[in-house]
């Protein structure tokens, strides 16, 4: 098979590269997995310990800022679940970001408490960001050696286009600069993380500025919002309760502020990406969407993720400019417990073929480093999932691998032997 411009379309570069320096989590499923860690100079950031991976659903026992407290009870420690949407604490990390002694909620996040109303050391969605904002940002060096690291890792993999979801001034400063050296072998679509309303002006003013520098492969395409959370760590939005529990998921924008960003991006021209996993925040977004087209305000709006998607949502987005972005892998990792978890909404989850049905367009990617940037992986999920109540893909799945626009780094292929990638072309030159 060979795939023109093959095409990640939902990935965080400069994480992927990150994540491969930070202490791997994927197989801890006990406390005495944890005491057995060992460290290396590059897991730590300032003096804080960094990991990624952790699974609770692995776990007998739900983590605890206990079992990292016996590990290193001096060091502050933050590892963040294998979703992305959740971190967890030892004391010491609660105590640097000033969980410890908090007793009121975080609007659009959740703190696990103890029987006592201490924290657990497990911090959901917006209550995450916060300790994200407290970790020492990482240097301009730290950010180029990361972003090198994920143009190997996507190279490896196949890959000559990605787009990239959660860029900020620091890390389009060093993309340039990659790429004017002569050592970014990726066109790369940047959008830049949005994470509230008083944050609008600037990064409105900064995807501006970035269209003004961009170079050969990298493009300035617009503002990202996360409006929900995920799935695994039950922060993505429903419409009904997750099974068992009277919690429905975490709406992470005011809905009329998010009208307004979505306003703003069509006034200035530039795209609109909003993640969406949940059904009903899906549906939310669309609504909002609807508003302003009825207003008449429209333009791109790209709906990531889309995990469930409702019969009743999808006709909504018929007259709409919508695309939006797929990672079938998450199939492979969500299918455990995908019916437990969520009932009769997993009838509507995965809704590839109902969008084709539709005639809405999506590509597919991979949420790397959530889920490996993995051609192998996706290919899998889309021959696997249908034995489990997925409704088959139409057609062959290279036709949503390979970006919209193939004049963008000409002479950029990868053919595969299999499912698996045996020559990578970028630009005419062979990488692999």
């Amino acid at each position: 098979m060979r795939i023109d411009a093959c095409f990640d379309s939902h990935v965080h570069w400069a994480f992927t590269g990150e994540v491969a320096d930070r202490l791997k989590l994927s197989e801890l499923t006990t406390p005495a997995d944890v005491r057995q860690l060992e460290l290396s100079p590059h897991h730590r950031r300032g003096d804080w310990i960094l990991g990624f991976g952790w699974d609770d659903s692995k776990w007998e026992q739900r983590p605890h800022r206990q079992i990292l407290d016996e590990w290193q009870p001096d060091k502050p420690v933050a590892f963040s679940r294998c979703d992305g949407h959740a971190i967890w604490l030892n004391t010491e990390g609660l105590k640097r970001t000033g969980f410890w002694s908090l007793t009121e909620e975080i609007p659009g996040g959740r703190i696990e408490r103890d029987a006592d109303g201490r924290p657990t050391g497990i911090l959901i969605e917006k209550a995450a960001d916060l300790v994200r904002t407290a970790l020492p940002r990482p240097t301009p060096m730290e950010t180029r050696r990361h972003l090198l690291k994920g143009v190997q890792i996507f190279n490896e993999a196949g890959y000559t286009h990605i787009r990239d979801m959660t860029c900020d001034e620091n890390q389009w400063n060093e993309a340039v600069k990659l790429d004017e050296s002569g050592l970014l072998t990726l066109a790369v679509e940047e959008y830049f993380w949005l994470k509230s309303l008083a944050d609008l002006n600037e990064m409105v003013s900064l995807v501006i500025r970035a269209r003004r520098s961009q170079t050969k492969n990298l493009r300035a395409m617009g503002l990202k919002v996360f409006f929900d959370g995920a799935l695994g760590s039950e922060g993505a939005y429903l419409s009904r309760c997750y099974h068992g529990t009277d919690n429905k998921g975490l709406l992470l924008w005011d809905q009329e502020e998010f009208s307004t960003v979505l306003r703003r991006c069509w006034e200035e021209g530039i795209e609109a990406a909003v993640h969406v996993i949940g059904d009903e925040a899906a549906d939310l977004v669309v609504q909002a969407a609807w508003r302003l087209k009825e207003q008449g305000h429209q333009g791109l709006l790209h709906l990531e993720h889309c995990e469930l998607l409702r019969p009743d949502t999808v006709k909504k987005m018929r007259e709409l400019k919508v695309i939006c972005h797929l990672q079938p892998s998450h199939w492979l990792s969500d299918r455990a417990w995908l019916n437990e978890k969520l009932g009769p909404l997993a009838q509507d989850a995965f809704p590839w073929r109902r969008l084709q049905e539709s005639g809405i367009e999506f590509d597919f990617g991979s949420d790397a480093p959530i889920e490996p940037a993995s051609i192998s992986r996706l290919l899998q999920a889309l021959r696997e999932s249908p034995d489990h109540g997925i409704p088959r893909l139409l057609g062959q799945p290279e036709s949503h691998m390979s970006h919209r626009d193939l004049s963008w780094a000409p002479n950029s292929f990868t053919l595969l032997d299999g499912d698996t990638p045996n020559h990578v072309v970028f630009r005419g030159e062979h990488l692999l």
